[in-house]
Protein backbone atom coordinates (compact mmCIF):
# COMPACT_ATOMS: atom_id res chain seq x y z
CA UNK A 1 0.00 0.00 0.00
CA UNK A 2 1.30 3.43 -0.94
CA UNK A 3 1.87 5.92 1.87
CA UNK A 4 -0.34 9.03 1.94
CA UNK A 5 2.03 11.72 3.20
CA UNK A 6 0.03 14.92 2.58
CA UNK A 7 -3.63 15.86 2.01
CA UNK A 8 -4.50 19.43 1.01
CA UNK A 9 -3.40 21.69 3.89
CA UNK A 10 -3.91 19.07 6.60
CA UNK A 11 -1.18 18.60 9.16
CA UNK A 12 0.70 15.35 8.61
CA UNK A 13 2.97 13.22 10.76
CA UNK A 14 5.29 12.86 7.80
CA UNK A 15 5.97 16.62 7.96
CA UNK A 16 7.42 16.20 11.45
CA UNK A 17 9.81 13.36 10.70
CA UNK A 18 9.49 11.96 7.15
CA UNK A 19 12.20 9.32 7.40
CA UNK A 20 10.93 7.93 10.68
CA UNK A 21 7.28 7.58 9.67
CA UNK A 22 8.01 6.29 6.17
CA UNK A 23 10.00 3.39 7.60
CA UNK A 24 7.68 2.91 10.57
CA UNK A 25 4.65 2.52 8.30
CA UNK A 26 6.16 -0.54 6.60
CA UNK A 27 7.08 -2.10 9.94
CA UNK A 28 3.65 -1.46 11.46
CA UNK A 29 1.89 -2.80 8.39
CA UNK A 30 3.76 -6.09 8.70
CA UNK A 31 3.06 -6.31 12.45
CA UNK A 32 -0.64 -5.55 11.95
CA UNK A 33 -1.02 -8.20 9.28
CA UNK A 34 0.69 -10.87 11.38
CA UNK A 35 -1.44 -9.98 14.40
CA UNK A 36 -4.58 -10.03 12.28
CA UNK A 37 -3.78 -13.54 11.05
CA UNK A 38 -3.13 -14.60 14.63
CA UNK A 39 -6.45 -13.13 15.79
CA UNK A 40 -8.29 -14.88 12.95
CA UNK A 41 -6.73 -18.24 13.83
CA UNK A 42 -7.71 -17.76 17.47
CA UNK A 43 -11.25 -16.87 16.51
CA UNK A 44 -11.50 -19.95 14.29
CA UNK A 45 -10.09 -22.18 17.02
CA UNK A 46 -12.50 -20.78 19.61
CA UNK A 47 -15.48 -21.38 17.33
CA UNK A 48 -14.39 -24.97 16.73
CA UNK A 49 -13.89 -25.51 20.48
CA UNK A 50 -17.28 -24.02 21.31
CA UNK A 51 -18.93 -26.21 18.68
CA UNK A 52 -17.23 -29.31 20.06
CA UNK A 53 -18.11 -28.37 23.64
CA UNK A 54 -21.76 -27.80 22.68
CA UNK A 55 -22.00 -31.30 21.20
CA UNK A 56 -20.68 -33.06 24.29
CA UNK A 57 -22.75 -34.38 27.18
CA UNK A 58 -23.15 -32.62 30.49
CA UNK A 59 -19.65 -33.19 31.84
CA UNK A 60 -18.47 -30.01 33.58
CA UNK A 61 -20.11 -27.61 31.08
CA UNK A 62 -19.72 -24.67 33.46
CA UNK A 63 -15.99 -25.29 33.78
CA UNK A 64 -15.59 -25.47 29.96
CA UNK A 65 -17.55 -22.25 29.51
CA UNK A 66 -15.43 -20.49 32.15
CA UNK A 67 -12.23 -21.76 30.51
CA UNK A 68 -13.27 -20.45 27.10
CA UNK A 69 -14.26 -17.08 28.57
CA UNK A 70 -10.97 -16.74 30.43
CA UNK A 71 -9.00 -17.66 27.31
CA UNK A 72 -10.88 -15.08 25.26
CA UNK A 73 -10.14 -12.39 27.86
CA UNK A 74 -6.44 -13.29 27.81
CA UNK A 75 -6.40 -13.06 24.01
CA UNK A 76 -8.10 -9.66 24.11
CA UNK A 77 -5.63 -8.38 26.72
CA UNK A 78 -2.70 -9.58 24.60
CA UNK A 79 -4.11 -7.86 21.50
CA UNK A 80 -4.75 -4.61 23.38
CA UNK A 81 -1.15 -4.65 24.64
CA UNK A 82 0.08 -4.90 21.05
CA UNK A 83 -2.29 -2.13 19.95
CA UNK A 84 -0.63 0.26 22.40
CA UNK A 85 2.64 -0.42 20.61
CA UNK A 86 1.08 0.34 17.21
CA UNK A 87 -0.79 3.53 17.98
CA UNK A 88 0.53 6.63 19.65
CA UNK A 89 -2.73 8.57 19.51
CA UNK A 90 -3.99 9.90 22.85
CA UNK A 91 -7.62 8.99 22.14
CA UNK A 92 -6.74 5.49 20.97
CA UNK A 93 -7.81 3.78 17.76
CA UNK A 94 -10.77 1.74 16.55
CA UNK A 95 -10.16 -1.92 17.30
CA UNK A 96 -8.38 -3.50 14.38
CA UNK A 97 -9.86 -6.85 15.25
CA UNK A 98 -13.54 -5.91 15.55
CA UNK A 99 -15.95 -7.73 13.25
CA UNK A 100 -13.39 -10.04 11.68
CA UNK A 101 -14.59 -11.66 8.45
CA UNK A 102 -15.60 -15.30 8.67
CA UNK A 103 -13.54 -16.40 5.65
CA UNK A 104 -9.74 -16.17 5.44
CA UNK A 105 -9.99 -15.09 1.79
CA UNK A 106 -11.76 -11.91 2.99
CA UNK A 107 -8.96 -10.90 5.37
CA UNK A 108 -6.81 -9.05 2.80
CA UNK A 109 -9.49 -6.55 1.63
CA UNK A 110 -10.65 -6.16 5.25
CA UNK A 111 -7.07 -5.39 6.29
CA UNK A 112 -6.56 -2.89 3.48
CA UNK A 113 -9.71 -0.98 4.42
CA UNK A 114 -8.61 -0.84 8.07
CA UNK A 115 -5.13 0.30 7.10
CA UNK A 116 -6.50 2.94 4.71
CA UNK A 117 -8.45 4.56 7.57
CA UNK A 118 -5.26 4.46 9.62
CA UNK A 119 -3.37 6.19 6.79
CA UNK A 120 -5.92 9.00 6.62
CA UNK A 121 -5.36 9.63 10.34
CA UNK A 122 -1.60 9.84 9.91
CA UNK A 123 -2.05 12.24 6.98
CA UNK A 124 -4.34 14.56 8.95
CA UNK A 125 -3.06 14.53 12.54
CA UNK A 126 -0.12 14.46 14.91
CA UNK A 127 0.07 13.64 18.62
CA UNK A 128 -1.06 17.13 19.61
CA UNK A 129 -2.72 18.59 16.48
CA UNK A 130 -5.44 17.47 14.08
CA UNK A 131 -7.04 18.69 10.87
CA UNK A 132 -10.55 18.09 9.59
CA UNK A 133 -10.84 15.85 6.54
CA UNK A 134 -13.62 16.71 4.12
CA UNK A 135 -16.15 14.11 3.04
CA UNK A 136 -14.90 14.56 -0.53
CA UNK A 137 -11.47 13.28 0.50
CA UNK A 138 -12.91 10.37 2.47
CA UNK A 139 -15.04 9.34 -0.50
CA UNK A 140 -12.37 9.83 -3.17
CA UNK A 141 -12.16 6.45 -4.92
CA UNK A 142 -9.00 7.38 -6.84
CA UNK A 143 -7.05 8.19 -3.67
CA UNK A 144 -8.15 4.91 -2.09
CA UNK A 145 -7.30 2.98 -5.25
CA UNK A 146 -3.79 4.43 -5.41
CA UNK A 147 -3.18 3.84 -1.70
CA UNK A 148 -4.33 0.22 -1.87
CA UNK A 149 -2.78 -0.82 -5.19
CA UNK A 150 0.60 0.93 -5.32
CA UNK A 151 3.63 -0.53 -3.46
CA UNK A 152 4.67 0.51 0.06
CA UNK A 153 7.64 2.39 -1.40
CA UNK A 154 5.35 4.91 -3.17
CA UNK A 155 4.37 8.21 -1.52
CA UNK A 156 1.16 10.07 -2.42
CA UNK A 157 0.46 13.78 -1.93
CA UNK A 158 -3.24 14.52 -2.46
CA UNK A 159 -3.62 18.02 -3.96
CA UNK A 160 -1.10 19.49 -1.49
CA UNK A 161 -1.18 23.19 -0.69
CA UNK A 162 2.35 24.61 -0.77
CA UNK A 163 3.72 28.00 0.19
CA UNK A 164 5.59 29.29 -2.89
CA UNK A 165 7.17 32.67 -2.18
CA UNK A 166 4.27 34.76 -0.82
CA UNK A 167 1.44 32.72 -2.33
CA UNK A 168 -0.30 29.48 -1.42
CA UNK A 169 -0.67 27.10 -4.37
CA UNK A 170 -2.81 23.96 -4.57
CA UNK A 171 -1.21 21.41 -6.86
CA UNK A 172 -2.41 18.31 -8.67
CA UNK A 173 -1.87 14.91 -7.12
CA UNK A 174 1.79 13.93 -6.73
CA UNK A 175 3.03 10.33 -6.72
CA UNK A 176 6.65 9.89 -5.60
CA UNK A 177 8.03 6.51 -6.63
CA UNK A 178 11.58 5.23 -6.01
CA UNK A 179 12.46 6.00 -9.63
CA UNK A 180 10.44 9.10 -10.60
CA UNK A 181 7.81 11.63 -9.57
CA UNK A 182 4.43 11.72 -11.32
CA UNK A 183 2.43 14.93 -11.30
CA UNK A 184 -0.92 13.30 -12.00
CA UNK A 185 -4.45 14.30 -13.02
CA UNK A 186 -7.29 11.78 -13.14
CA UNK A 187 -10.35 12.03 -15.37
CA UNK A 188 -13.13 9.67 -14.30
CA UNK A 189 -16.38 10.04 -16.23
CA UNK A 190 -19.14 8.04 -17.90
CA UNK A 191 -17.93 4.64 -19.10
CA UNK A 192 -16.59 4.78 -22.69
CA UNK A 193 -16.95 8.55 -22.89
CA UNK A 194 -14.37 10.45 -24.96
CA UNK A 195 -12.31 13.51 -24.04
CA UNK A 196 -11.27 15.68 -26.99
CA UNK A 197 -7.97 17.27 -26.02
CA UNK A 198 -6.54 20.56 -27.25
CA UNK A 199 -4.26 23.37 -26.18
CA UNK A 200 -7.25 25.58 -25.38
CA UNK A 201 -8.54 26.32 -21.89
CA UNK A 202 -11.42 23.87 -22.19
CA UNK A 203 -11.77 20.34 -23.52
CA UNK A 204 -14.87 18.53 -24.73
CA UNK A 205 -16.25 15.49 -22.95
CA UNK A 206 -18.54 13.46 -25.21
CA UNK A 207 -20.80 10.92 -23.56
CA UNK A 208 -23.94 9.08 -24.62
CA UNK A 209 -26.03 11.77 -26.25
CA UNK A 210 -24.40 14.73 -24.50
CA UNK A 211 -21.37 16.99 -24.76
CA UNK A 212 -19.94 19.26 -22.10
CA UNK A 213 -16.87 21.39 -21.54
CA UNK A 214 -14.26 20.54 -18.91
CA UNK A 215 -11.22 22.49 -17.81
CA UNK A 216 -8.04 21.48 -19.63
CA UNK A 217 -6.24 19.24 -17.08
CA UNK A 218 -2.84 19.83 -18.64
CA UNK A 219 -2.90 23.42 -17.33
CA UNK A 220 -2.78 22.34 -13.67
CA UNK A 221 -0.32 19.57 -14.55
CA UNK A 222 2.03 22.12 -16.13
CA UNK A 223 1.87 24.31 -13.02
CA UNK A 224 2.40 21.34 -10.71
CA UNK A 225 5.29 20.03 -12.79
CA UNK A 226 7.02 23.42 -12.78
CA UNK A 227 6.70 23.84 -8.99
CA UNK A 228 7.83 20.29 -8.21
CA UNK A 229 10.77 20.46 -10.64
CA UNK A 230 11.93 23.74 -9.12
CA UNK A 231 11.80 22.43 -5.53
CA UNK A 232 13.51 19.15 -6.44
CA UNK A 233 16.24 21.02 -8.28
CA UNK A 234 16.81 23.45 -5.40
CA UNK A 235 17.19 20.60 -2.91
CA UNK A 236 19.42 18.65 -5.32
CA UNK A 237 17.22 15.56 -5.31
CA UNK A 238 18.20 13.76 -8.50
CA UNK A 239 14.86 12.29 -9.60
CA UNK A 240 12.90 12.78 -12.86
CA UNK A 241 9.58 14.65 -12.77
CA UNK A 242 6.87 13.51 -15.20
CA UNK A 243 3.33 14.64 -16.00
CA UNK A 244 0.62 11.99 -16.18
CA UNK A 245 -2.99 12.19 -17.35
CA UNK A 246 -4.90 9.01 -16.53
CA UNK A 247 -8.46 7.79 -17.09
CA UNK A 248 -9.69 4.27 -16.33
CA UNK A 249 -13.17 4.89 -17.74
CA UNK A 250 -12.74 7.09 -20.80
CA UNK A 251 -10.78 7.51 -24.01
CA UNK A 252 -8.58 10.58 -24.49
CA UNK A 253 -8.26 11.84 -28.05
CA UNK A 254 -5.33 14.26 -28.10
CA UNK A 255 -3.34 13.98 -31.37
CA UNK A 256 -0.57 16.44 -30.42
CA UNK A 257 -0.17 16.58 -26.62
CA UNK A 258 2.43 18.93 -25.09
CA UNK A 259 5.94 17.57 -24.77
CA UNK A 260 6.40 15.53 -21.62
CA UNK A 261 2.71 14.76 -21.05
CA UNK A 262 2.07 11.03 -20.66
CA UNK A 263 -1.50 9.89 -21.38
CA UNK A 264 -2.95 6.62 -20.08
CA UNK A 265 -6.63 6.26 -20.94
CA UNK A 266 -8.99 3.27 -20.87
CA UNK A 267 -6.76 1.47 -23.37
CA UNK A 268 -3.55 1.73 -21.35
CA UNK A 269 -4.45 2.77 -17.74
CA UNK A 270 -4.42 -0.81 -16.45
CA UNK A 271 -1.02 -1.34 -18.09
CA UNK A 272 0.39 1.77 -16.37
CA UNK A 273 -0.89 0.63 -12.98
CA UNK A 274 0.44 -2.90 -13.47
CA UNK A 275 3.87 -1.50 -14.32
CA UNK A 276 3.93 0.44 -11.04
CA UNK A 277 2.79 -2.59 -9.06
CA UNK A 278 5.68 -4.59 -10.47
CA UNK A 279 8.17 -1.96 -9.36
CA UNK A 280 9.94 -3.80 -6.54
CA UNK A 281 12.55 -1.09 -5.95
CA UNK A 282 12.95 -0.17 -2.26
CA UNK A 283 12.68 3.37 -0.95
CA UNK A 284 15.59 5.39 -2.38
CA UNK A 285 17.63 8.17 -0.80
CA UNK A 286 16.84 10.69 -3.55
CA UNK A 287 13.14 9.77 -3.25
CA UNK A 288 13.16 10.53 0.49
CA UNK A 289 15.04 13.74 -0.18
CA UNK A 290 12.45 14.86 -2.73
CA UNK A 291 9.52 13.97 -0.46
CA UNK A 292 11.07 15.83 2.47
CA UNK A 293 11.71 18.88 0.27
CA UNK A 294 8.09 19.01 -0.94
CA UNK A 295 6.73 18.50 2.58
CA UNK A 296 8.87 21.39 3.85
CA UNK A 297 6.86 23.76 1.63
CA UNK A 298 3.49 22.40 2.79
CA UNK A 299 0.94 24.59 4.55
CA UNK A 300 -0.98 23.13 7.48
CA UNK A 301 -4.28 24.22 8.99
CA UNK A 302 -4.88 22.38 12.26
CA UNK A 303 -6.17 22.78 15.80
CA UNK A 304 -4.98 21.56 19.18
CA UNK A 305 -6.45 18.25 20.26
CA UNK A 306 -9.06 18.69 23.00
CA UNK A 307 -7.29 16.34 25.40
CA UNK A 308 -4.16 18.50 25.15
CA UNK A 309 -6.22 21.62 25.87
CA UNK A 310 -7.76 19.91 28.90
Amino acid sequence: MAQIIKIHDCISRYELDPYHYMNQFIRLKKERWEALLEAFDRMTEEKETETAAGGETDQAPARKKFSLKKRKEENTADINEKRHQWFDEPEGEEALFGNLPSQKSELAPFFKDQLYDFQLKWASSTLSQKSELSQAVKRDRMLKMLAQKLPDSYFVMYHPVLQIQQASVELSMIIISPLEIFCAAFMEAEEDSVYIGSKHRFWEERGSGSTRQVLNPSLSLHRTGSVVSQIVKEKQADIPVRKLLLSRTSYIDYPEPPYGLEIADKRTAAEWLEKQQKNTAPIKHHQLKAAKALLSYGLSDSSRRQEWLD
